[in-house]
């Protein structure tokens, strides 16, 4: 069964199409990356997921859209699938709250108050997007004294700690230094084990180290979708290999 799955995703921003005719299926704890020029479709697809849609005006989604086989917009409360679905941003967003009221924001939202259960599932988190041992001393310093690599994975943890099955990423990394680079791409991979990951990136290099498969996006349809090794050396479709090539994009 896949994890996340749409059949004939159509999407429009008022009389222009979006997304067009979109079916796919990605499996549970994998990493996908949604590749193609500016414009092609791949944040607005990936933002399909967890209904961020709904808050743009004059937007009309059609198709069916699938979160372990239930149907995402049939869902009553939005808020239900976005505990499941989490998001972490293009660039950093930490809260003007220490580190500690960061992570567990989500969790106080929920009504939990259990301080025990709010200090594990924090260490816990911050554990998994691999700050722990950066931060453990400094809980309660303010998050926007972080560098900006702290701040996305302290993002991450925030969006972890509500326990979601999916990861949402939306350029995660395109505001960061190299070295942050590094570190949220291993972060990437370590995560797998424990959630379904969808990343989308302009870095081509960066799907190639962190996906298992990969979708090429163009002016609103998906063009292909494999294992990555595949879409990088030996695409099916000529749109494709330009891209994955240079050759356009």
């Amino acid at each position: 069964m896949y994890k996340l799955e749409t059949r004939n995703a159509n999407l429009f921003y008022g009389e222009k199409q979006a997304l067009k005719d979109i079916s796919i299926g990605i499996e549970p704890n994998t990493v996908t990356a949604f590749i193609g020029p500016s414009g092609c479709g791949k944040s607005t697809f990936l933002r399909c997921f967890n209904r961020m849609n709904d808050l743009i005006d004059n937007t009309t989604i059609k198709g069916t859209y699938l979160l372990d086989d239930e149907d995402i917009y049939a869902m009553e409360e939005v808020y239900d699938l976005r505990k499941k679905v989490g998001m972490v941003f293009q660039k950093p967003n930490p809260f003007p709250k220490t580190i500690f009221e960061n992570v567990i924001y989500g969790l106080r939202i929920n009504g939990i108050k259990d301080k025990n259960i709010l200090s594990e599932r924090a260490e816990l988190s911050l554990r998994n997007a691999a700050l722990w041992d950066e931060v453990k001393d400094d809980l309660n310093k303010s998050a926007l004294s972080l560098s900006g690599g702290q701040q996305q994975r302290l993002c991450i943890a925030r969006t972890l700690a509500v326990e979601p099955t999916v990861v949402l990423m939306d350029e995660p990394a395109s505001a960061l230094d190299p070295i942050s680079t590094a570190k949220i791409e291993d972060l990437i991979y370590e995560l797998k084990s424990k959630f379904t990951i969808v990343i989308v990136t302009h870095n081509m290099q960066q799907a190639a180290r962190v996906s298992d498969k990969t979708a090429f996006f163009y002016l609103g349809e998906l063009i292909e979708y494999d294992d990555t090794k595949k879409i990088f050396t030996n695409p099916e479709k000529e749109r494709t290999q330009n891209y994955v090539t240079g050759r356009f994009g």
